[in-house]
């Protein structure tokens, strides 16, 4: 199809936010809205869960907020939800260190920043807490983890072309075997 056939396909909604991301060159293009302070905290927090090493940065000098600010920004239902669940739990994890130690999550140390994780872990699995928890943690991993830098830790190669493939265990092609001679195959 014709790049000219294609514009007059695409369809706008009065009102709404544009096109989708470009993901070839990625910008987005809605505003980000997290403020400067749930930013530090984004930082803070995704630091303390996922600490760099030498060899692969903290998720915080790699752009993990960055990425939670456009996903909290973006004008879909499912971010929009999140995006609820995530602030608030920012804001309360704030609270939280003021009430424990007088300041803020981003100025205390790391050491005081666990103990208030730990207990976001340990809340009960229908609180506000652990759901928060929960959000973050899966948007951050998944974040960092599809990263160019996250997929390298991981070892992740990608679609690459193999000379050849590994053997299959003898115990794992035995137990295999088995489960196919049950399902007569």
């Amino acid at each position: 199809m014709k790049l000219e056939k294609f514009e007059e396909l695409r369809i706008t909604v009065p009102g709404g936010y544009g096109n989708d991301p470009n993901l070839v060159t990625p910008e987005t293009p809605w505003p980000r809205t997290l403020q400067p302070r749930e930013r530090e905290l984004v930082a803070a927090l995704a630091d303390v869960l996922l600490p760099g090493t030498a060899e692969y940065p903290a998720p915080s000098a790699m752009g993990i907020v960055g990425f939670f600010d456009d996903w909290v920004s973006a004008p879909y239902a499912t971010q929009q939800k999140d995006r609820t669940i995530i602030v608030d739990g920012l804001g309360n994890l704030d609270e939280e260190a003021h009430r424990r130690f007088g300041t803020g999550f981003v100025e205390i140390d790391d050491d005081r920043r666990r103990a208030i994780v730990d207990d976001l872990v340990a809340a009960p699995a229908a609180s506000t807490q652990r759901k928060f928890f929960t959000k973050f943690r899966g948007r951050l991993f998944g974040g960092y983890f599809t990263s160019d830098l996250g997929m390298k830790a991981i070892g992740y190669q990608g679609n690459v072309p193999l000379r050849s493939f590994p053997e299959v265990d003898p115990e794992v092609r035995r137990i295999i075997e088995d489960e196919l001679a049950k399902l007569w195959l």
